[in-house]
């Protein structure tokens, strides 16, 4: 009987081993613009307070394929009907985008992976047609994964997810440079870990193939 606790108690301290990660919290605050920009670049810094501080993140959207800048009106025409799609029951516009990640502390080290991110519009007239007042609600990321690190960060990969808003400039003329401009804000939680030897490279192959 001793035996088998024993041998249960080992195989607890095994799995507890396997799932150990750190947290960390960080704030995000920045901006950016899909329309405007090439590749479209999201940036800014990490808040006071956050395990990241002081540092800086980034997130590169992958435009590969889109009109390019010099008809901003027809850049976000297209954005708008690739990428966001209508529930008609809870009244939400919900647009998904691929990005590359880079989260910087400075003078410590770094972290590279990729993430998604989304943005939501609330229909709140529920007439299916996007007025300016309605430009601007939630923004989440439901997938982070972190494949490569530098500094102290050298050897942890993981995951994570963050939630927040955004102000999106929408009412301007598109020959405005603040035409789509995003204010962004959210808070991220990443889960990391000792990667035990070099990871391979993440690609959004990978992270798709999660939801399937």
């Amino acid at each position: 009987m001793m035996k088998a606790i024993s041998i249960f108690m080992a195989v607890m301290m095994v799995a507890a081993v396997a799932v150990a990660y750190d947290q960390y919290n960080l704030h995000c605050d920045g901006d950016g613009n899909m329309v405007t920009t090439t590749p479209p670049v999201y940036t800014g810094p990490i808040a006071v307070g956050s395990d990241f501080y002081p540092g800086t993140w980034t997130m590169v959207v992958d435009d590969a394929g889109w009109p390019g800048i010099a008809d901003p009106a027809a850049r976000w025409a297209y954005i708008w009907t690739t990428y966001y799609a209508y529930d008609a029951f809870a009244y939400i516009w919900t647009g998904t985008f691929n990005c590359d990640l880079t989260l910087v502390h400075t003078g410590v080290g770094s972290l590279v992976g990729v993430n998604d991110l989304t943005f939501q519009l609330l229909d709140q007239d529920g007439d299916a047609i996007l007025d300016p007042e309605e430009c601007m609600d939630g923004m989440s990321g439901a997938v982070i994964i972190i494949n490569e690190g530098s500094g102290a960060y050298a050897t942890l990969c993981g995951n994570g997810s963050y939630s927040g808003y955004y102000f999106r400039t929408c009412d301007v003329a598109a020959s405005d440079p603040a035409y789509m401009y995003d204010e962004v804000h959210f808070d991220m939680e990443l889960w990391l870990d000792e990667c035990g030897m070099g990871t391979d490279e993440t690609t959004w192959g990978a992270v798709k193939a999660l939801f399937r």
